[in-house]
């Protein structure tokens, strides 16, 4: 019996902490794995500029995809093949060999440059084809982009069970917490944390908010914010119909009163201008605010791990 209950604890132990996706070939739930090239992909169809796509990829502890082998190529005519309605170009990274332009230059390019970007005006940054082919086009251009991290190197936090960096526990309620460096929708916040193995905060009780509102007040401001005093959370209500008050619920279908803190800053919710139907933190208090869910906000990642 005590050699049972010996071999009974090993295994409990031994299956808390996961092997690393260099091991197990599983990344976060929006990457697939290509077992020829030991790497993981994501086509992203968003549609954005050139030198937008390296901080996109490196949130999700990925790099824009390099075509450096012919894996790489065929892993981007498959997924071409997945999205036959999104046109025929997406950015990769410059593999440093010359490549034909994708378009034909016109004598004078009178597109209006963006401020503050980091690319000279007639810059020219590497797409991969539909065709499987590595052409040239002005960075300027908006079209989505193929992140990739090989296996050995996507990141895995042993501790809080995540497919990410930067989380930080907190043992007062044994919980991992962490702020992403660009701001997203709520909605986009909500994939990108469950895309970690987390999901988006959710506060349980004070000690939780204490947690969080320590968080919210060491961390760097997320640049690009709407607000930089406003973090999503894990809580929404729906449009009211007629006169109804707006009730919110979290993400696992709970009132806020169900989940243990319901706690709003003062003079909140107020359903600014009529479209706050989305929760956030507040940086000042850490207490509960309603705010626009299509603005673009920091947002708090949480895994609990007791």
């Amino acid at each position: 019996m005590e050699k049972y209950v010996i071999f009974v604890l090993c295994i409990i132990l031994g299956s808390a902490v996961a092997p690393s996706p260099k091991i197990t070939k599983q990344y976060r739930g929006d990457y697939v794995y290509n077992r020829r090239a030991d790497a993981f992909y994501k086509f992203h169809i968003e549609t954005v500029r050139n030198w937008q796509v390296s901080r996109l990829c490196e949130v999700e502890g990925a790099q824009l995809m390099v075509p450096q082998s012919d894996y790489d190529i065929m892993q981007l005519h498959a997924m071409f093949k997945q999205y036959p309605d999104i046109g025929n170009f997406a950015w990769v990274g410059n593999d440093g060999q010359k490549h034909e332009s994708a378009e034909e230059q016109p004598i004078i390019d009178l597109t209006p440059s963006d401020n503050g970007n980091s690319y000279v005006r007639g810059a020219e940054c590497s797409v991969g084809t539909r065709t499987g082919e590595i052409e040239i086009m002005p960075c300027y251009r908006q079209l989505p982009f193929i992140c990739k991290v090989a296996a050995k190197d996507a990141p895995y936090d042993e501790h809080c069970h995540v497919f990410g960096k930067d989380y930080k526990y907190y043992s007062s309620v044994g919980g991992c917490y962490k702020i992403p460096r660009l701001p997203y929708t709520w909605s986009q916040a909500y994939s990108e944390c469950q895309a970690e193995g987390a999901h988006l905060l959710v506060l349980n009780s004070e000690a939780e908010h204490d947690a969080v509102f320590n968080l919210t007040n060491t961390e760097e401001k997320v640049e690009g914010s709407k607000a930089h005093y406003f973090f999503f959370a894990g809580f929404r209500a729906d449009k009211p119909v007629g006169n109804a008050t707006a009730v919110f619920k979290t993400i696992f279908n709970q009132t806020l009163e169900e989940a243990g803190y319901a706690v709003w800053s003062d003079n909140e919710p107020n359903n600014a201008l009529g479209r706050e139907y989305c929760g956030s933190v507040f940086k000042n208090d850490g207490k509960l605010n309603d705010v626009d869910c299509t603005h673009e906000f920091g947002f708090i990642c949480e895994k609990e791990l007791s």
